[in-house]
């Protein structure tokens, strides 16, 4: 029999705090992480907004890092140590490290730091380029870096696939767990894609939010208003380990996975399915595996991401999926506040989920006044509703069609 797997520790860095405290007040409050970028002159772009992680988290971390890895590590090294200190885990005093998995997503990595390193050979010389940074900002090197501060010696991967890859990783996390293949699995996203290349090719095929009048609304998921995605920098680890492990040591349990599932529109990288139903039949074949249906979810934790487009695709396959239960079900993005932060995304709606179970409150859509045409569902706009939950449905989409899903359980169910 595959063993229960449940979410002992969460750790994150974002925009709207690292503290479980300031991140759920933003994700109730409405309290947005977002504000006009800093950390390059955003003015020659459409967009000039961003979600920014303060400096000041990263103060816990060994100088060494600011010289020697991207950014996008960085965010992971810091997540990464507050997911193990919560789960009352110490690298040190692993039973076994080999039985450690570590599974990070990530979209652009260190793509930031690589692109200030090609500005510096073009303009200083090739004697001037840090080779620990050129070298760190390639896809796989921030999990090196993570596995070897949690001295994880078990199955490593980097998971690229996109906005979907830390949803991915969770789930894949949760298998291993399962099936006797890890004790504990150390899953989720780091992503830093404030980039002036990301904003120069996005702003270019309209993507991003082109307004910036009020920064901190800019992102307005399932809203008539919306017009792009705005993006933020983050990362967000959670530590998976067997229930009976996790209970025997008297650890808190935030959540159960009960499992995960992907599929692929297959239409190429800007085009999805017109109907949804290659989300939808993801969905559906994951609730049947355990014994779930449409009824069974109380809360669907929305990738929505501002974007018309994603946005649409959400409602979309949600209909699909639900069939007529679909209005009965409630919809809300927490991308409003925090933004997109690419592929770290779906590990921080699990976050979000996890939280949600403890306050059994669904966190709201803010800044949703007058939904989208084809946007007619239940979005909770703007206030947070009290609601019995038992099952939450974490939904991640990414380009090239690619879909994600991680179905939880409230860890006293």
């Amino acid at each position: 029999m595959e063993r229960r797997v449940v979410i002992t520790g969460i750790g994150f860095v974002s925009p709207c705090g690292s503290s479980f405290e300031r991140f759920w007040s933003a994700l109730i409050e409405g309290r947005s992480g977002l504000r006009i970028v800093d950390r390059f002159d955003p003015s020659p772009f459409t967009c000039r907004v961003g979600g920014q992680v303060d400096d000041e988290q990263l103060e816990s971390l060994d100088p060494r890092y600011f010289r020697i890895v991207s950014h996008a590590t960085q965010l992971g090294l810091v997540a990464i140590g507050r997911a193990l200190a919560d789960a009352g885990l110490l690298p040190d005093a692993w039973e076994d490290p080999h039985a450690v998995a570590l599974l990070i997503g990530t979209a652009v990595a260190g793509l930031r730091a690589g692109e200030q390193q090609y500005g510096i050979l073009l303009e200083r010389g090739a004697r001037r380029v840090n080779p620990f940074l050129a070298n760190g900002s390639l896809p796989f090197a921030t999990a090196a870096e993570m596995a070897a501060a949690a001295r994880a010696q078990g199955p490593q991967l980097t998971i690229t696939t996109g906005c979907t890859a830390s949803t991915q990783a969770i789930a894949l996390g949760q298998r291993l767990v399962a099936a006797g293949d890890a004790e504990v699995v150390i899953a989720g996203g780091a992503e830093s894609p404030l980039a002036v290349f990301v904003f120069a090719s996005m702003g270019r095929t309209m993507e991003l939010a082109r307004e910036s009048a009020d920064p901190a609304r800019a992102s307005r998921p399932f809203d008539r208003s919306h017009n792009g995605i705005v993006l933020s920098e983050g990362a967000c680890m959670v530590i998976l380990e067997p229930r009976e492990r996790a209970l025997a040591r008297g650890a808190r349990v935030y959540a159960e996975v009960l499992g995960g599932t992907s599929s692929c529109d297959a239409r190429g990288l800007f085009h999805t399915d017109p109907i949804g139903e290659t989300g939808a039949s993801a969905i559906r074949a994951l609730l049947r595996q355990h014994g779930l249906g449409p009824a069974n979810v109380q809360w669907l934790c929305a990738h929505a991401n501002s974007s018309p487009a994603f946005d649409s695709k959400e409602t979309r396959v949600a209909k699909a999926a639900f069939g007529e239960w679909a209005v009965k079900v409630p919809v809300s993005s927490i991308k409003a506040v925090l933004g997109h932060p690419f592929g770290a995304s779906g590990a921080f709606q699990t976050a979000a989920a996890c939280l949600a179970f403890r306050h059994q409150l669904i966190p709201p859509t803010h800044f949703l006044e007058q939904p989208a045409e084809g946007c007619d569902l239940d979005y909770v706009p703007n206030v947070a509703r009290a609601a019995a939950l038992e099952h939450i449905l974490v939904s991640s989409y990414g380009y090239g069609g690619v879909n994600a899903y991680l179905l939880l359980r409230h860890p006293q169910a």
